[in-house]
């Protein structure tokens, strides 16, 4: 496998802050990371049951071993956010399965 990383990554961390009276949670983002990364593996699946369409898409990809990514950090990769769900370190790489939901209109 070619392990080139040259795709650009943006990696955001989103943490809660709660008001002072603990009525909402603002989902706060900020800029962690630029990386640079490969995608190892895509998958596309519909939900049939929805109307219209939607597709949730799952990618592998790959970042290096040192990166600052954790579980529930979004990544911006091909202009389109993702959610990192799980990450399994490799050798010399961290394995990241990130996903998102993707209506049926906008999928490539």
């Amino acid at each position: 496998m070619n392990h080139r990383m040259n795709t650009p990554l943006v990696v955001y961390r989103v943490g809660r802050q709660q008001d002072a009276d603990n009525l909402f949670s603002d989902r706060k983002t900020g800029k962690v990371a630029d990386l640079k990364c490969f995608v190892v593996k895509t998958q596309t699946d519909a939900k049939a049951e929805s109307t219209p369409v939607i597709y949730i898409v799952k990618k592998t990809i790959g970042v290096a071993k040192t990166a600052d990514v954790r579980i529930s950090d979004e990544v911006l990769l091909f202009g389109r956010k993702y959610l990192v769900i799980d990450s399994n370190p490799r050798r010399y790489w961290r394995e990241l399965l990130v996903t998102c939901e993707v209506k049926g209109s906008e999928h490539a």
